[in-house]
């Protein structure tokens, strides 16, 4: 009998996510392969140039950004991480699945590049810096503050089904 689960949309529960014990971001880089290291620095201090609101961190095993969330403080808000995986680099990029126009102007952009989208539930995957949309993602992330990734996520979670 077939498994019913969509291997392209979903984890495989048997083949965990790599994920770094690093305890900030320079050790993150520091620890990846030449091949990873040279790319994964550059997407790092591009959206870190793109986002003087948000911290560097690493939070989940991964390259990410966050800020104090406005009211409770608990909870960092983490719009973007950023991974090297096994076989591939993943930008999660969540401005995309809260805002169709980010996701439309994401796909407009890999059309125009000729590149087809390799896109996860919640990630770009993407194996050369020049197979992602980088002006478009740095250009969302240049407009993505606490205040309005907070205000984004709200309305997501008050009018998206999350099936």
């Amino acid at each position: 009998m077939a498994s019913s689960r969509n291997t392209q949309t979903e984890w495989p529960q048997d083949k965990p996510m790599v994920q770094s014990k690093a305890a900030h971001p320079a050790q993150y880089l520091a620890e990846l392969d030449e091949k990873r290291r040279g790319p994964m620095t550059e997407l790092f201090e591009r959206i870190s140039l793109a986002m003087p609101d948000w911290t560097p961190v690493m939070a989940y095993g991964m390259l990410s950004w966050s800020a104090p969330h406005p009211e409770d403080g608990e909870e960092p808000l983490i719009p973007v991480s950023l991974a090297s995986q096994k076989r591939h680099m993943s930008l999660y990029f969540m401005p995309m699945y809260i805002d169709e126009r980010v996701k439309t102007a994401v796909n407009a952009a890999y059309e125009v590049m000729g590149v087809k989208p390799n896109m996860g539930k919640s990630c770009l995957r993407f194996t050369r810096i020049d197979r992602m949309p980088l002006p478009t993602v740095l250009e969302v992330l240049r407009a993505c503050t606490p205040a309005t990734y907070l205000a984004q996520s709200r309305w997501a979670q008050d009018n998206m089904r999350c099936d």
